[in-house]
């Protein structure tokens, strides 16, 4: 797809590539875009290796707070169920009467402010 140019940016362009169309010879700083895109590989991988790391990490952390959430939850559930049963060895140990009336403390009877 050939474009044209307006005449104001034939200018620039001209100025910009004062060497025309030659072919230009970049045989020997190909060694140089080798090494940057070495280094660039290099540093694309331990980036990876580097977040993968942190997520296992994360998985890692998450998974011991689990276990300590369900250690904690198995004792306060064991704890939970030897309790009621002291409360329901209190209940039946009571020396209360669950016939007697209701007790109102005398500041709250009616007449007497």
């Amino acid at each position: 797809m050939n474009m044209k140019l307006p005449p104001y940016l034939q200018e620039e362009v001209e100025n910009l590539a004062p060497f025309g169309n030659e072919d230009l010879d970049f045989s020997e700083f190909e060694w140089m875009a080798d090494q940057e895109l070495e280094e660039f590989d290099r540093q694309m991988e331990e980036e990876y290796w580097e977040g993968e790391f942190i997520e296992a990490c994360f998985e890692e952390m998450l998974q011991e707070e689990e276990d300590r959430e369900m250690i904690f939850f198995s004792n306060s559930c064991s704890e939970l169920s030897f309790s009621t049963m002291d409360n329901s060895n209190k209940v039946f140990s009571s020396k209360l009467n669950p016939n007697a009336p209701e007790f109102i403390p005398t500041t709250h009877r009616k007449g007497k402010a």
